[in-house]
């Protein structure tokens, strides 16, 4: 079972929905920044842009990293980073292309569709 979170820059909401593997497995090969069509996850009329994710084993997905599985890589600590300016570390991170070990994936709406994400509630009776 994979999640997908969604979110919509409009409201500043984000919409969790949990998929099947074989619907990731219909992704497989996709790379971050690849625009989907939101029928994939029931929702038709939305596209969806993929913005990262990350693996079963929890490594998160980096978008300069052009492969599909996991390489450990060094990276500078620069301005947004905790850390003192100069200092490397060697992480692991997975690779910018969809695979079938991903668990999560995080995507944007771009365009939307005719029906709205969240389901209006119910109007209970008062008792």
């Amino acid at each position: 079972m994979a999640v997908i979170v969604i979110a919509d820059k409009n409201t500043g909401k984000t919409y969790k929905k949990e998929i099947d593997q074989n619907v990731i497995g219909l992704l497989t090969g996709r790379r971050i920044g690849d625009e989907i069509d939101g029928s994939f996850f029931e929702m038709p009329g939305y596209k969806l842009k993929i913005t990262g994710g990350s693996a079963n084993n929890g490594f998160p997905m980096k978008k300069d990293l052009p492969i599909a599985g996991k390489k450990r890589i060094l990276i500078t600590y620069t301005h947004g980073r905790k850390g003192k300016n100069g200092i490397r570390k060697r992480v692991t991170l997975r690779g910018n292309i969809v695979g079938s070990d991903i668990s999560q994936l995080n995507m944007i709406i771009t365009q939307y569709g005719p029906q709205p994400l969240e389901k209006p509630e119910e109007q209970k009776g008062e008792q």
